[in-house]
C-alpha cells in the first residue's frame, strides 16, 4: 500500500511539474491576443494621441497693424484686396493695434478693414504674444517693424519674435508667413517695404485659414508674393488613395483614420517569407535587393517643415500584442482605460526600408529584413504589430529663402531691417525645435496577422 502510494504521488508530481513547464512555457512564449482590430483607434488615441495642443476651429482672431502699410493696402494692393472677402468669413474677433493700445473692435471687419486710420508705433510683439498664449488661430498683419520709440527705438536686426515663433511651433502647429512687397513713401523718399500676413495656424484644423486664403485667391496671378511653411511636427504624407497599399498576396483588408491605419493580413507567416523573402526580380525584371515590399504606395513631402528639408526616415517596429490584448480584456470589462505605464521595445530585423526609392523619389516602399526575425510575433491566435515611419534626419535650408523677408528701414535710412529674417533663423536654431523634427512621426501603420 504504501509503494502504491508512493508511485502515484510520483507520477502526480510529474504530471503536476510537466504542466507548471507547460504553462510556462505558454506565458513566456505566447500572449493571448483579441481576434479583432476594434479597438485598436482607442489603444492608438490613449496612448500616442492628446499630447499636442490642438486648435480651436473656427475662432480666427484679427489683429491688425494701424500703420502705414494697412491703412494704404485698400487702396495700393490688389493681394489684399482679395484676401479680404477670406478674412472677413474666417475672424471672430478683431484687434486695432494702434501704438501701444491693442483694442478689440466691434463691426464688421470688412468694413474695419477698409477704414484704418494711420497710427505709428504699433506694438505688434504683444499682438504676436496674445495670439500665441491663445487656442485658436491667428493672424497679425503688419509691416514687421517694431518700434519702441522710449527703449530700443528701431528693433532694424532684433530678432524679437523668435520666441513667440518658437513657442507656437513647439505645440506642434504651424505658420505660414505672405510676403508682399510695396513701396511707402516716407518724409519726400520711397522705401521698399513688406506687408506681411502672419499666419498662426495648424495644418490639420479642418478650414484653417491658410487653406480658405489658397482655395480663393489665385496665388499666381500675384507673383511678386511669397509664401513661406514653418512647422516642426506633422510632416505631411501622401497616398494614391487615403491609406497605403499593401501587397495583394497578403489579401488584405484596410481601413484609414488620418494619420495611422489598420490593415489586417489574410495569409500564414510561412508564405509570406516564401512570397517577400525570396523575390529577387519585380514584374519588369529588375532586381530587388531586400525582396519584393509588403507595403508601398505611400509618399513623403520632404519639404513639410518648409524651413528644413528632410533628408532621411526611419522605420520603428514594436510588438503590440500584450498592451493592446491588456485594453481589449480592459474596455470589454468596464474598466477604466489608462496610458501604457511601460514604453514600446522596439523590435529590431523585422521590416526594412527601401532607402534608394526614398531618395531617389521619396516614395516609402517596406519589405521584411532579409535577417528577418521573427521573435515579436508571439501572439495567438494573431499578431499586432505597430509600424512608425518617422523622420530620420533633416538639412537646413532656410538660407534659400531669407530675403524674402528682408526690407528697407525707414527708421535707419540705408539700412536693410532683417528682424523678420533673424527671428525666423534665431527660431530655427534653438535645439529643441530641431530635435522635434529630427524625432517627428509621420504615419502609423497597425498590421493584425495570424500566429507565426
Amino acid at each position: 500500500m504504501r509503494k502504491l502510494f508512493d508511485k502515484s504521488l510520483k507520477s502526480l508530481s510529474i504530471t503536476f511539474l510537466a504542466m507548471g513547464m507547460g504553462i510556462f512555457s505558454s506565458c513566456c512564449s505566447r500572449v493571448d491576443t483579441p481576434a479583432d482590430t476594434k479597438y485598436l483607434p482607442t489603444f492608438h488615441e490613449i496612448n500616442f494621441e492628446g499630447t499636442e495642443d490642438f486648435l480651436k476651429p473656427d475662432n480666427l482672431s484679427l489683429y491688425v497693424d494701424y500703420s502705414t502699410c494697412m491703412s494704404m493696402a485698400l487702396q495700393t494692393s490688389p493681394f489684399f484686396k482679395a484676401m479680404i472677402p477670406s478674412l472677413t468669413a474666417a475672424t471672430k474677433s478683431y484687434y486695432s493695434i494702434k501704438g501701444d493700445s491693442i483694442k478689440k473692435e466691434d463691426g464688421q471687419v470688412f468694413t474695419l478693414l477698409s477704414s484704418i486710420p494711420n497710427t505709428n508705433y504699433a506694438d505688434i510683439l504683444t499682438a504676436a504674444r496674445n495670439i500665441v498664449e491663445g487656442r485658436s488661430e491667428g493672424v497679425l498683419l503688419t509691416d514687421g517693424e517694431f518700434y519702441e520709440p522710449t527703449v530700443a527705438k528701431s528693433h532694424v536686426n532684433d530678432p524679437y519674435l523668435k520666441d513667440v515663433f518658437s513657442e507656437w511651433l513647439k505645440k506642434g502647429h504651424d505658420i505660414y508667413v505672405i510676403a508682399e512687397p510695396y513701396k511707402e513713401p516716407y518724409n519726400g523718399n520711397v522705401y521698399d517695404k513688406k506687408r506681411f500676413y502672419f499666419l498662426f495656424t495648424d495644418s490639420r484644423v479642418p478650414n484653417n485659414i491658410y487653406d480658405r486664403i489658397t482655395q480663393c485667391v489665385d496665388l499666381k496671378n500675384y507673383p511678386d508674393v511669397d509664401i513661406y511653411h514653418m512647422s516642426v511636427s506633422h510632416p505631411t504624407i501622401m497616398a494614391e488613395g487615403t491609406h497605403s497599399m499593401p501587397d495583394t498576396s497578403l489579401a488584405a483588408s484596410i481601413k484609414g483614420y488620418g494619420d495611422f491605419e489598420i490593415q489586417e493580413w489574410n495569409i500564414d507567416w510561412n508564405s509570406i517569407q516564401d512570397i517577400f523573402l525570396n523575390a529577387n526580380v519585380d514584374e519588369n525584371g529588375n532586381p530587388l535587393p531586400n525582396g519584393k515590399p509588403v507595403i508601398s504606395g505611400l509618399k513623403i513631402n520632404r519639404n513639410s517643415f518648409g524651413c528644413f528639408r528632410i533628408k532621411d526616415i526611419a522605420l520603428k517596429v514594436y510588438d503590440v500584442n500584450e498592451p493592446y490584448a491588456e485594453l481589449y480584456v480592459n474596455k470589454d470589462g468596464g474598466m477604466k482605460l489608462a496610458k501604457m505605464q511601460t514604453p514600446l521595445q522596439e523590435t529590431t530585423n523585422f521590416f526594412i526600408l527601401d532607402e534608394n526609392e526614398f531618395k531617389a523619389h521619396s516614395m516609402v516602399n517596406i519589405s521584411l529584413d532579409p535577417a528577418f526575425n521573427e521573435a515579436c510575433l508571439d501572439g495567438e491566435p494573431y499578431n499586432y504589430t505597430k509600424v512608425d515611419i518617422c523622420v530620420n534626419g533633416v538639412d537646413y535650408v532656410f538660407d534659400n529663402y531669407s530675403s524674402m523677408f528682408d526690407f528697407q528701414s525707414i527708421d535707419v535710412p540705408g539700412q536693410t531691417n532683417s528682424s523678420v529674417t533673424e527671428s525666423i533663423k534665431q527660431c530655427l536654431t534653438d535645439p529643441a525645435i530641431k530635435k522635434m523634427m529630427n524625432n517627428a512621426l509621420i504615419y502609423t501603420i497597425y498590421i493584425k496577422s495570424n500566429k507565426n
